[in-house]
């Protein structure tokens, strides 16, 4: 795991979900995008759910800084992205005048989720 605290992307949120699972209790998973396009996996305790909805609302874009980056994979990838990100408590959230309408979500196909291309880290 590595903290990233010098890139500041603009994100923009496209997708997001809280989830519990037995291994790993409850989380708030989302998809965020950046202003080219790249989406990336990023998951927060569900104490912080509240915070970045208010600050990153669905369609608008924000920045996020100070962040935990992991390797990407297994069963449930929900990006082409090879990292995953974490908001923590120490992460530094804000909005932005960024304006920017396209709409970045785009889905996987069937296909690779049912032979498992996409459970497969990509390098």
């Amino acid at each position: 795991m590595s903290i990233v605290t010098a890139y500041t992307p603009f994100t923009k949120l496209d997708l997001s979900k809280t989830q519990h699972t037995s291994s790993g209790g409850d989380s708030f998973e989302m998809v965020l995008a950046d202003q080219w396009g790249n989406k990336i996996h990023a998951s927060c305790k569900p104490s912080l759910m509240y915070r970045v909805q208010r600050v990153l609302p669905i369609d608008k874009w924000g920045v996020v800084q100070n962040v935990s980056v992991t390797a990407a994979g297994g069963q449930y990838r929900t990006s082409q992205h090879k990292y995953r990100m974490t908001i923590a408590d120490d992460a530094v959230l804000s909005g932005s005048g960024l304006a920017d309408e396209r709409h970045l979500l785009s889905l996987a196909k069937y296909e690779e989720i049912q032979n498992g291309t996409l459970n497969q880290i990509s390098s």
